[in-house]
């Protein structure tokens, strides 16, 4: 019996945007009569809008780890998932008898080593595809603060993550930007359509360098073969590097990068509009191919759900 899922993902500090979206996920779908089936694998999540039906710390918790083993928070977040790799039927044994009615949603931690670094996520994500086993057709859902869009810099470095993550997973990906709602009013609706589909022109054309530049004496136009450098900084301080003609290369490198894949486009979500959350549940369902395997219903099918419903509550 196949089931049906979405891994719920996004870069280091976005948790409460991925818990906030999979609360709101939730409800929408126990407005509209679907069930679903919540999972925490962040070992370091404390509070929920919603409580999981199943949540890693019952496994290991990030405070043991760190206690236990001596490691930092990355460490201690990285010996977590190894321990769960190594205790899988955990994780089999309560998605096991889920029926292909429920959405299991999965709430990921953040921490980009997970994405990059090791093979731990892909090859959970395998296990949890695996025909034969628990056979889930799953969905990777991606969230990025819409407030990135403000630094175009950091913009790219989380699409640059949102990238890595679509190619180690190789599975159905959405890409999101969320909390829309709090960049009404600082960026104009014609300029946010052109994060939607990322490309190196978002970098030539950012005005926040232009104007610095502008104040600086350096012209508006970009030049990267000029010396930004004051020689009387430090060529490590912050500062420095991050108005430095190299940044600003490095920047159009990766944003070039991430055009000639072409892979990245995102969706706008805002969790507080029903519509939109509706939305994105649209296309996670069709990702996994959710509405082809419902049986079809008989179009007094839902009428009769009513009633029954109605007598039941007088009773």
């Amino acid at each position: 019996m196949s089931k049906f899922g979405a891994m719920i993902m996004g870069p280091a500090g976005a948790g409460k945007a991925r818990s906030t979206f999979c609360a709101a996920l939730i409800t929408h779908l126990q407005l509209n009569r679907r069930s679903a089936f919540y999972v925490n694998l962040d070992p370091a999540a404390e509070s929920f809008e919603h409580t999981p039906d199943l949540d890693i710390k019952e496994l290991i918790s990030l405070h043991d780890a760190m206690e236990e083993v001596g490691l930092g928070p990355n460490g201690g977040l990285i010996y977590c998932f190894e321990f769960l790799m190594q205790n899988l039927d955990w994780l089999t044994e309560a998605l096991d008898s889920l029926t292909e009615e429920y959405l299991i949603i999965i709430d990921m931690p953040g921490q980009i080593e997970l994405y990059t670094h090791i093979p731990i996520l892909p090859t959970l994500m395998k296990y949890l595809c695996q025909p034969g086993s628990l056979d889930i057709h799953m969905a990777a859902v991606y969230l990025l603060e819409a407030t990135f869009v403000v630094d175009r810099a950091k913009f790219f470095a989380g699409t640059l993550s949102a990238m890595s993550a679509m190619l180690m997973l190789e599975v159905p990906h959405i890409n999101v930007l969320s909390k829309m709602d709090l960049v009404k009013g600082q960026v104009k609706k014609k300029d946010l359509k052109r994060f939607l589909t990322p490309d190196v022109g978002l970098i030539d054309d950012d005005p926040v360098e232009r104007s610095r530049r502008l104040r600086e004496g350096g012209g508006g136009d970009d030049d990267d073969d000029g010396d930004d450098d004051d020689e009387s900084k430090r060529p490590d301080e912050k500062a420095q590097i991050m108005k430095g003609a190299s940044f600003r290369r490095l920047n159009r490198a990766v944003a070039g990068l991430i055009e000639s894949f072409s892979m990245v486009n995102y969706l706008k979500l805002d969790v507080t509009n029903e519509d939109s959350v509706a939305a994105i549940l649209s296309h996670i369902d069709d990702c996994i191919q959710y509405h082809e395997a419902q049986d079809p219903k008989e179009p007094n099918d839902d009428e009769d759900e009513d009633q029954d419903q109605d007598q039941d509550g007088h009773e």
